[in-house]
């Protein structure tokens, strides 16, 4: 039968919601006939039908007699035409167009409706398509009233899922037109999986895949609001909500898992996902990736399923993944008892004892720690206040990069800016990290996004906020990786802000007396820096200096505790034995954090006593240099990614700051102690200045 607004319509209780709606176009979606009237109109109500129908998630196609091209044109030129999915226009009959919209999009008969101003042309999809609801185009502007058309919450991938459909079928092309295998294919989509604790913006979207996904559900419980409030209160429940996205767009959300922390055993009351992701392993990923957790916790697994009509793909996940029924007295698991409370008597209780895994050789996997808290911490770089939040797993990056965690109240005078970063980890396949070349686009775009391949960082200058997700696979080498994203990302916010700049030098203080060293690649000033630190020198920065022009008291910013150093420099000091040192630039050197034991001979910030240039030589005296020739040797430093008016203000700014301080070019020989005796003899010649 034909629905219309006059006659009883079916509720969200008889009939699911309507998923598509498919439109004639003559005088339904526009009036007039195309091919008849000179034009056709398509009126204001029946536009914000389609945009509030699309706006609540829900499809539209077109089933229509007409010449195609012509039609489509049409559909163009109103502005309509992206608003509708595999539209079916030409000659054939309706009912044919409308299943194989159905088909396509692999949706129930019961979940589409069929809109037309004639009524054989309802009656005839009727008859061939009873499942399917039609509706009179007289009652068009109604549509949106109805229930069928009214779902209880529009999540936010429903909004989305138009987008979400289209890159499904440029997924779908690309993948019939790869020549390879499968799984050569799942790895040119660049899949990336987010699991994230839900917030109250999630919860109607997991809602509603507990109650409608049945063949990748493990239970078919559904858990109300109500329900999953309860459970995101409780401190002994995980809800985790999955999201997935490749090169062509986002899928949404598409899975839920429940779980709840024992001491002994995690319970896994629900695992839920997507029909629409299976074939990428998205189930298995995400199984795979609790194993993993609950082994580096030290714990067993039991799941609860219960056998359905349509979830043997789920039970066969469960089965591969390694739960079995057989009971473990060292968890206090028993066979048969535990299930979740609500399950039912036909749920089974499933047991595994976790190995570790690799998650996945197709997709990376961002999730967090599960049973510990995100940690918040304050730290100081270059004279920003930055705010951390992290998953435990990225607390040696963070440590390494930042050093020692400050008061909360830190740093908080008018100059300070704000850096808030928050880091992830994430899992996935095996990927060589790449060193990306220092990159003026980079460097100035918005966001900033610096990628390793492996490890990204995506920051918002308009937010000074930013997120770095690592690569599990590159935290052993988070001093080459973490460390590198950090000092890139740091150097970029100088190099961007008017009011700062850098400068390629060290700097060192002995004696009350602060030395800025700089020098060309390949003098040896990182190996000189460091010599001095080991000969009892106070250490303010070994690469980058940076400076902050609004900031009283003319000091410079160094980050001082990473070191390039030789493997030969590594093995003659005993001070660095146990330190992190990771090889770069093909081993010729290593990335080195300064070791905990030499913290308190590191200084944040100095002001300078006076600028030296190292070069290479026999162990002259310092020769003296002119201002306009020490400018002109920083230039390339302090100039970067600034207009001429912001480089005069730096120019201004340094010939303030070095004033009457020495400007030396000074010889440094193969004998690091006697070069080293001499700048110091040169410094303790110099008066004392305050070295913050």
């Amino acid at each position: 039968m034909s629905h219309t607004a006059a006659e009883p319509t079916p509720t969200a209780a008889d009939q699911p919601l309507v998923k598509c709606l498919v439109w004639d176009l003559d005088n339904t979606l526009w009036r007039g006939t195309l091919l008849e009237d000179d034009e056709v109109e398509l009126t204001e109500e029946i536009r914000r039908t389609v945009l509030e129908l699309d706006a609540r998630g829900i499809l539209q196609s077109v089933a229509s007699r007409n010449d195609h091209d012509l039609a489509w044109e049409r559909l163009e030129k109103l502005g309509m035409a992206e608003y509708f999915v595999l539209p079916q226009i030409g000659w054939g009959r309706k009912s044919d167009s409308v299943r194989a919209i159905a088909s396509r999009l692999q949706f129930a008969e019961s979940v589409v409706a069929f809109i037309d101003d004639q009524p054989t042309e309802r009656a005839e999809v009727t008859h061939e398509l009873p499942a399917v609801r039609t509706y009179d185009a007289e009652h068009a502007a109604e549509l949106t009233g109805l229930p069928e058309f009214s779902p209880a919450h529009v999540t936010e991938d429903a909004a989305n899922r138009r987008a979400m459909y289209r890159a499904g079928f440029r997924r779908e092309r690309a993948e019939q037109e790869h020549v390879g295998s499968s799984e050569e294919f799942l790895k040119s989509l660049d899949l990336r999986l987010v699991i994230e604790h839900a917030g109250d913006e999630h919860l109607a979207r997991v809602e509603e895949l507990t109650l409608r996904t049945s063949q990748m559900n493990a239970t078919g419980v559904h858990y109300s609001d109500a329900d999953l409030r309860a459970l995101l209160s409780d401190p002994d429940h995980d809800v985790l909500v999955m999201s997935l996205t490749d090169r062509f767009g986002s899928h949404g959300a598409v899975g839920v898992l429940l779980l709840e922390r024992g001491d002994r055993r995690w319970h896994l009351k629900l695992l839920a996902t997507s029909c629409r992701v299976v074939s990428f392993g998205t189930g298995a990923t995400i199984l795979r990736r609790l194993i993993a957790e609950a082994h580096r916790a030290g714990v067993h697994l039991t799941a609860d399923f219960r056998a359905t009509e349509r979830n043997r793909i789920m039970e066969v996940a469960y089965r591969f993944a390694g739960f079995s029924q057989q009971p473990c007295a060292d968890c206090g698991h028993a066979a048969g008892a535990d299930a979740a409370d609500g399950a039912g008597s036909d749920v089974q209780l499933l047991h595994l004892v976790p190995t570790a895994q690799d998650v996945s050789t197709t997709m990376r996997v961002t999730a967090p720690t599960l049973g510990a808290d995100r940690i918040h911490s304050v730290h100081e770089c270059y004279g920003y206040r930055v705010e951390c939040s992290y998953d435990v797993a990225a607390r040696g990056v963070v440590r390494d990069f930042f050093g020692p965690a400050l008061a909360d109240d830190a740093l908080t005078g008018a100059h300070s800016s704000t850096v808030r970063l928050s880091f992830a980890v994430q899992d996935g396949a095996s990927t060589e990290p790449v060193n990306p070349p220092h990159n003026l686009n980079v460097m100035t775009g918005d966001p900033i996004v610096i990628d390793t391949a492996s490890s990204r960082c995506v920051f918002d200058p308009s937010t000074a906020s930013g997120e770095l997700t690592l690569a599990r696979a590159d935290l052993d080498s988070s001093a080459v990786w973490g460390r590198w994203i950090l000092e890139r990302l740091f150097l970029y916010l100088i190099c961007r802000s008017p009011r700062s700049y850098p400068l390629h030098a060290g700097a060192i203080e002995a004696e009350g007396r602060v030395a800025v060293l700089t020098a060309a690649a390949g003098v040896g000033k990182s190996t000189f820096t460091y010599w001095a630190l080991h000969r009892g020198a106070r250490l303010v920065g070994e690469d980058i200096l940076a400076r902050n022009m609004d900031e009283p008291g003319g000091a410079l910013w160094g980050y001082p505790r990473a070191l390039y150093l030789t493997p030969e420099m590594i093995a003659r000091s005993k001070a660095l034995q146990d330190a992190t040192a990771v090889p770069i630039e093909n081993g010729a050197k290593c990335r080195v954090t300064v070791p905990e034991p030499l913290e308190d001979r590191l200084l944040s910030r100095a002001r300078p006593s006076c600028l030296v240039f190292l070069v290479r030589g026999e162990g002259g005296a310092p020769r003296e240099l002119d201002m306009a020739e020490a400018l002109d040797r920083c230039r390339d430093d302090y100039a970067t990614a600034k207009n001429a008016d912001e480089v005069a203000a730096v120019e201004e700014d340094l010939r303030a700051l070095l004033a009457g301080l020495p400007l030396w070019e000074f010889e440094v020989s193969d004998d690091l102690d006697e070069s080293y005796d001499r700048l110091h003899a040169a410094l303790t010649a110099l008066p004392t200045r305050s070295a913050k």
